[in-house]
């Protein structure tokens, strides 16, 4: 079974939309509130307004990353349609570990379980263009080491003992991404055309 790439890129498309939609739902402030009680009811939902803040970006980058690791394929074969369906489900729960971090950042289960969802997501990412540097039928490297994949889910492990920790840990994605597309660069072109 092979599907023309602006197909899954639709359907992706879609499903980002719809989850960066669903982020904003859980922010709630009542109706009617004046002077103070409005400044408290705004101060309840600060921490979900970060949360919401943080996976709308995390969802942009993923979409941003999936097309490109989409752009060298021509045709989705099987193998790479079964990847992206686990990458869109993943992305399509990230609201609900988003509550969860918003409600229980300061337990355990908060930062682990976003750790888990978005480590997973950009695992099934690298995943796929692991299938696609494969697949090509030309000579092309392998995509940089996933980073962010390894940050996220080594966090599960950091909020068992400290959640603060786990969620400052995933800063660390960033200068480690920086590195790998570096060292993939150069390799790319010590190897040669």
């Amino acid at each position: 079974m092979y599907l023309p790439k602006h197909r899954i890129l639709a359907l992706t498309d879609g499903v980002v939309a719809i989850a960066m939609t669903l982020l904003v739902l859980d922010i709630d402030v009542p109706d009617g509130l004046r002077g103070q009680a409005l400044v408290d009811a705004l101060d309840d939902v600060q921490g979900q307004v970060w949360t919401f803040l943080l996976s709308a970006v995390v969802i942009a980058l993923f979409w941003r990353v999936h097309h490109s690791v989409l752009r060298d394929a021509e045709w989705i074969n099987s193998s790479l349609f079964w990847c992206n369906v686990a990458f869109l489900a993943l992305v399509s729960l990230i609201p609900f570990p988003t509550r969860v971090l918003a409600d229980y950042g300061h337990r355990p289960l908060g930062p682990g379980l976003y750790g888990a969802v978005i480590g997973t997501a950009a695992l099934a990412l690298y995943v796929m263009a692991v299938c696609i540097a494969r697949g090509s039928g030309r000579r092309r490297p392998l995509p940089p080491f996933p980073a962010q994949a390894c940050v996220f889910l080594l966090s599960v492990g950091i909020a068992q003992f400290s959640p603060l920790a786990a969620v400052y840990s995933w800063i660390a994605s960033v200068p480690l991404s920086v590195l790998a597309h570096r060292h993939a660069a150069r390799a790319s072109r010590a190897s040669g055309p």
